[in-house]
């Protein structure tokens, strides 16, 4: 038996870390990832190019909340839903995490032995953090610059849709 203590204690640590990477995760699941987009627009038209960004984020459920012409911006809200399947997937990594963070405790301390049982029961607080944490409200900053340039700020998956749907050429700020 005192060849095995070292192994549960390592088997502990190991389990602890990774219980923090999971709270991690989850905490990143509802973490703002508004970035910024310089895209190369020479091969259009102005105002054929703004028609073409405006109709797909149309077509994404935003609408035109400003605009202001003396700095050539655009700014653009639409409601964004959670997802259920992200949910149910962070409330099952949850519970594997909490029921082998309750299992290595209780082979530690013998009284607790079905303490994976009781953790795993809370699991769905996962779901429900990041249900509650996401933005529901995404912005979308888009404005034209000189040298045939378009800027757009908005989440970082918006503009890969936007670069996808429209074939844009990213460029470097």
């Amino acid at each position: 038996m005192s060849e095995t203590i070292p192994t549960i204690y390592s088997t502990l640590l190991l389990t602890l870390l990774l219980f923090f990477g999971l709270i991690s995760f989850l905490r990143g699941s509802v973490r703002d990832r508004t970035t910024d987009a310089m895209f190369a627009v020479d091969n259009l038209g102005d105002d054929h190019l703004l028609k073409q960004v405006r109709d797909h984020f149309i077509q994404r459920a935003y609408k035109v909340v400003e605009i202001d012409p003396a700095r050539d911006i655009a700014i653009l809200v639409g409601k964004v839903k959670p997802s259920l399947f992200l949910a149910i997937f962070l409330s099952i990594l949850a519970a594997i995490g909490l029921s082998c963070l309750g299992l290595v405790l209780g082979i530690l301390i013998p009284d607790l032995e079905n303490l994976w049982l009781w953790l795993t029961v809370i699991s769905p607080i996962a779901g429900v953090f990041y249900w509650r944490g996401v933005p529901r409200e995404h912005k979308v900053s888009l404005q034209l610059l000189a040298e045939a340039k378009l800027r757009v700020r908005a989440h970082k998956d918006e503009i890969a849709k936007l670069q996808r749907s429209l074939n844009l050429e990213k460029i470097e700020n």
